[in-house]
């Protein structure tokens, strides 16, 4: 019997909080790097960490999306139902 990664058993919206926890702690591990970088004089860790923000906080934004179009998907059809 195959075995399934662990993000594939969750619903919709676990995996959503999943990647945004994911994305904030990259954001985070960014804000330590570039804090690293700083205080070492260290160009390539300032670099980094920013990097590391930049795409943290853009896939906190993708699963944000994710969570507004199946909320909108979601109401949608709960608002279809009540018509017909």
């Amino acid at each position: 019997m195959e075995k399934k990664p662990f993000t594939k058993n969750l619903k919709e919206e676990e995996k959503t909080a999943l990647e945004r926890s994911k994305a904030k702690a990259q954001e985070t591990k960014g804000v330590v790097k570039e804090a690293v970088g700083k205080a070492t004089d260290n160009t390539k860790l300032k670099t980094e960490g920013k990097v590391d923000q930049f795409v943290g906080k853009a896939k906190d934004d993708v699963a944000k999306a994710k969570d507004a179009a199946h909320d909108a998907g979601e109401k949608f059809h709960k608002d279809l139902n009540k018509k017909y």
